[in-house]
């Protein structure tokens, strides 16, 4: 059962049909909006078919559902998810026929919920993974679900020297605020600390806390792929000691950004300002705030404390490290169900991850 499939056989043969029966808050509203609505000069007009075909989905995925704790089955806890969701939903409705939407985001915002209450619903079906089986992580960092916490160690984000990769692929709606990070050491409390690989708007970014002065950035970055559901390398390098350019991002090997530090204040150039309050790293999810997070997946994941050539670079994106590699601080494959998620050693033996709230190892796709 997919989402696309059961949009096809409800949504495709669906009319719009107002809910029977009238519950008591949606009669108040109507009362109370209908005695003013003789006033009205203008009627705004605001498009609500979203509602009603998430509610018709939303409801037979909910009635045609297996609840248990059984593979292929839904937990009965994401279906009370769904059961909220859906009376939130008719919450909507309920507004929409008592004319309380004037702007087309107010009705957006319910089918956007809605969609990710479905997307979260389908997610939780039960597939069970053993230990040493291949797989894919995919963590959910929407909302603050999951993440992955790579420790504590002051190698995260003391090098003004350092190459950070990994493979990364995600899907439409991937994030949803101003700023979503991907792995990070960055900590925004003044005087701004560490770095962040992040999205903004539609750009993938790198950011910098920059030094003496409190708060200041290097920053910059360029649209990001909408390259769905495939993966692409990310290698992101910063050399404070070159002349020039000295922060770059590569994607799938080919110069995505690059950025010569320009960042000043009264006439004197600043630099990379290392973490010394916080020495977390998460993945997904910013160790600092929290609001900046999203959801995604994530494999092969190394940083290291060498800046890494372009040639380097395309080497290393199709090789495996053994962990004894120099200069290389960590390295998580993730392409392996460990055997325990909250004690995950990396290549190099010398750091633990663990996976934290919600996330998924699944089947590799076949080809």
């Amino acid at each position: 059962m997919t989402l696309n499939f059961i949009i096809m056989q409800i949504i495709g043969k669906r009319k719009k049909k107002v809910i029977k029966g009238c519950t008591f808050l949606l009669c108040m509203l109507l009362c109370i909006m209908g005695s003013c609505s003789d006033n009205k000069e203008t009627t705004r007009e605001v498009n609500t078919d979203c509602l009603y075909d998430n509610l018709a989905v939303m409801q037979h995925v909910l009635d045609t559902a297996t609840i248990g704790n059984e593979d292929g089955m839904f937990p009965q806890e994401n279906a009370d998810e769904l059961l909220a969701s859906i009376d939130e939903l008719k919450m909507g409705i309920s507004k929409a026929l008592a004319d309380m939407f004037i702007l087309q985001y107010e009705a957006d915002n319910y089918c956007v919920a809605a969609d990710k209450a479905l997307n979260s619903f389908f997610n939780s079906q039960q597939l069970t993974m053993y230990p040493g089986e291949e797989a894919e992580l995919l963590v959910y960092g929407i909302d603050q679900k999951g993440y992955i916490d790579f420790g504590e160690s002051p190698l995260y984000g003391s090098s003004n020297v350092f190459t950070v990769e990994s493979w990364l692929k995600y899907d439409e709606g991937f994030f949803e605020y101003a700023i979503a990070d991907f792995i990070a050491t960055f900590d925004g409390r003044s005087p701004s600390e560490g770095w962040m690989i992040n999205f903004s708007g539609s750009n993938l970014r790198m950011t910098l806390a920059m030094g003496p002065d409190a708060s200041n950035v290097l920053e910059t970055g360029s649209a990001y792929p909408a390259n769905y559901g495939q993966w692409m390398h990310i290698a992101v390098v910063y050399n404070e000691n070159a002349a020039s350019e000295q922060l770059k991002c590569y994607i799938n090997g080919d110069l995505f950004f690059v950025k010569t530090n320009d960042v000043q204040v009264n006439g004197t150039l600043q630099s990379y300002n290392p973490n010394t309050r916080s020495y977390k790293m998460y993945g997904f999810m910013e160790p600092v705030d929290n609001s900046r997070c999203m959801t995604g997946y994530m494999k092969k994941f190394r940083l290291w404390h060498t800046a890494k050539s372009q040639n380097e670079v395309q080497t290393l994106m199709n090789t495996d490290v053994n962990g004894n590699e120099a200069g290389l601080v960590c390295a998580w494959d993730f392409t392996i169900v460990p055997d325990d998620d909250s004690n995950i050693p990396d290549k190099t033996r010398q750091h633990t991850a663990k996976l934290v709230g919600s996330y998924k190892w699944k089947p590799v796709p076949t080809e």
